[in-house]
């Protein structure tokens, strides 16, 4: 397991070491545990000097928070440091070799405990920063390592026979208390020493809280100052509350170990205002003194800390979008409860051809012409839209803008605000403009192209009724040459002769209609009455070939949204290629069917089906590339125009084999929404 942020990795080596750096290491970390033992030593030496007890203890413990701070730093080896300084202690206290020994390995234990919970069951960062690594901090290492040293002394002297008295019980709960303050005010400043200052502040600064933490703390415990219980003790709370509020955990466990020196100082001397009337007394009011102090101040220096770096990263974070809004192509406004600008980058800037400090305050709708302005105020109380309107920059030149917008929702009790990006569509709306134009005249270049094709097939449709003009009238010549003006058959004559006339006129008048080069129209129509105007151009050409073209009903009748001149041209390609595949290939089978059939609420798939030889299936996926052709003398723009056409109308197009032979092209397009229909 890989050491937690602020851990020291001497804990659980990673690297493979050579002999030679495997014996440095291992003398390093036997210094490293004699430096332990050394200061368990010193520490334990200086309380009972300070503070004596009885059987080896002292009133206030800080070699337990030695031990602690050495496990959580060094790794559990660092109780072997523990175990040895305990010994010396108890041997120095006077105890017998074995119960030192047994008090020794009971200190050992308690911080192998106190690395386990602190490291593995709730694993904290040693510098203390977070209020959560606090908290865990208090509870596991300082009042379970309190209850901890009350339960095994308890343990120990039952043992041995000597619990039961009050008074013993007495002195293992002072005990047990002053390993838990030993843990609570030297610990935090071994640990967080080893970290950078958390909140860097001026040379100066510190050097007055210095000043003032040692005058305070040596008014505070004057016994020639103050009277016991005196209520200026809480002075000491001024430097505490300073180094928690402006330096961070490292700065505050330092004046909290200086406080609880000076204090230990004041009680163990009887004096200052731990004065009372017994040592049990005095040692009760301090340990509650400094229990509410350090704790205090050590979770108010994590969540004043906790709070400054959340502070810069939002203000980092904030610097880092700013910059990406920055760089943007688009415009970017942030938009108040009240519908006005309360921030707007560079670009939005430069796109409305204002400059910031006008648009600052005033309302998104002030920049647009008045015409827009209420669709604006609309879209600006909406959650999330998107529009398209038109901006006059003080320059005159009109420009085509999208606007979206989006509601954030803010913090609890935080009115929403809204972020608007504005784009300048201009060129891509005019290079869609050209690019329909280019897709019109391709389209009219390619129904020239289907009329020149169909010229044979067309003339003769022509010459049909033009022929039957010329035997009427010649029928009608001969009745009048023969002075039979008054007889019937002449009338008939005329009538038929007119008919004609008019079929060859709609014939005529329906070429002129093809091939007209003309804005596209969408309008609602009959899916039915476009496959029958396409048939009727193709029946020619089929019929000359011998194909069987026809059209099949598939369902209720639909119909379509789109441009009947342009679908009629997609359907009349797709026809004149499969005729064309058909009569090449010289197929047994000679039939193509054309159909329209309603799929799901939205669409119209029109589908022509052959029985000629197929598109290879290498091929399928590039019949609609521009000039890919598999016909000797094509040039590949027909099918590229059907996809362009359909592409243009919202719909899309496929080619796939049939299972008895032949190909099926199938195209969709949007139904109508209304219902009305062109009828055929």
């Amino acid at each position: 397991m890989p050491p937690y942020p602020g851990q020291s990795a001497v804990i659980e080596p990673t690297h493979h070491f050579t002999p030679h750096q495997e014996d440095s290491r291992r003398g390093m970390l036997a210094v490293l545990i004699l430096v332990v033992a050394a200061a368990y030593y010193g520490a334990g030496a200086f309380s009972l000097a300070l503070y004596p007890a009885s059987n080896g203890l002292a009133g206030i413990w800080p070699a337990a928070g030695v031990a602690v701070a050495a496990v959580l730093i060094l790794g559990p080896l660092a109780s072997l440091g523990v175990l040895a300084g305990d010994l010396f202690v108890g041997l120095y206290a006077g105890l017998p070799l074995a119960p030192a020994l047994v008090s020794a390995l009971a200190s050992a234990g308690e911080s192998l405990l106190a690395w386990y919970l602190l490291s593995r069951v709730c694993p904290i960062d040693t510098r203390l920063a977070r209020v959560r690594d606090v908290a865990a901090f208090i509870g596991l290492g300082v009042v379970l390592n309190a209850v901890l040293c009350f339960a095994v002394r308890l343990l120990l002297q039952s043992a041995t026979g000597d619990a039961g008295a009050s008074s013993s019980i007495d002195l293992l709960a002072a005990a047990a208390l002053g390993h838990g303050l030993g843990v609570l005010v030297v610990a935090p400043a071994v640990l967080t020493w080893r970290a950078r200052a958390s909140m860097p502040r001026p040379a100066i600064e510190l050097l007055l809280l210095t000043l003032a933490t040692v005058l305070i703390n040596i008014g505070a415990f004057s016994a020639s100052l103050l009277s016991p219980g005196s209520p200026l003790l809480y002075a000491v709370y001024i430097v505490v509350l300073w180094a928690a509020l402006r330096f961070g955990p490292r700065e505050t466990s330092l004046v909290l170990l200086a406080t609880a020196l000076f204090a230990m100082w004041a009680a163990g001397r009887g004096s200052g205002p731990f004065l009372l009337a017994s040592p049990s007394e005095a040692l009760s009011s301090l340990g509650v003194f400094l229990m509410v102090s350090a704790t205090t101040a050590l979770l108010l220096a994590a969540a004043v800390y906790e709070k400054q770096a959340l502070d810069r990263r939002v203000a980092e974070s904030e610097v880092v979008h700013r910059t990406l809004i920055e760089q943007m192509g688009e415009g970017v406004v942030m938009i108040d409860a009240l519908g006005r600008l309360n921030y707007v980058s560079d670009r939005f800037c430069e796109i409305c051809g204002r400059q910031r400090e006008r648009l600052l305050g005033s309302p998104l709708a002030d920049i647009f012409t008045a015409t827009d302005r209420e669709a604006l105020q609309a879209a600006v109380a909406e959650s999330d839209t998107r529009m398209e309107t038109v901006l006059v920059p003080p320059s005159g030149q009109a420009l085509t803008v999208s606007l979206a917008l989006r509601r954030l929702a803010g913090a609890a009790g935080d009115q929403a605000v809204t972020l608007a990006v504005l784009s300048d569509v201009t060129e891509q709306r005019r290079a869609e403009e050209r690019a329909r134009l280019h897709l019109q005249q391709l389209a009219h270049m390619g129904r020239l192209k289907s009329m020149d094709e169909m010229a044979i097939a067309l003339a003769h449709e022509i010459t049909q009724p033009l022929t039957a003009i010329m035997s009427y009238t010649q029928a009608g010549r001969r009745l009048l040459g023969a002075g039979h003006g008054d007889d019937p058959a002449l009338a008939e004559a005329l009538a038929g002769a007119n008919g004609e006339a008019r079929r060859a006129r709609v014939i005529v008048q329906r070429i002129r209609n093809f091939v007209q080069n003309r804005p596209a129209r969408p309008a609602n129509i009959e899916a039915a009455f476009l496959i029958a105007e396409a048939v009727r151009f193709a029946g020619p050409e089929a019929r000359q070939h011998s194909i069987d073209l026809r059209t099949e009903a598939a369902g209720a009748p639909c119909s379509v949204h789109a441009d009947p001149i342009q679908i009629q041209q997609v359907l009349l390609n797709l026809v004149q290629n499969a005729v064309e595949a058909i009569a090449e290939a010289a197929s047994p089978s000679r039939r193509v069917t054309v159909s329209a059939r309603q799929i799901g609420e939205g669409f119209v798939e029109f589908a022509v089906e052959d029985s000629g030889p197929g598109i290879p299936p290498a091929h399928l996926d590039r019949v609609f590339e521009p000039f890919f052709t598999t016909k000797e003398t094509g040039v590949g723009i027909g099918l590229a125009l059907c996809h362009s056409i359909v592409d243009a109308h919202g719909g899309r197009i496929r080619a796939e084999p049939r299972s008895d032979g032949g190909a099926a092209i199938r195209f969709t397009l949007p139904a109508s929404s209304d219902g009305t229909r062109t009828p055929a």
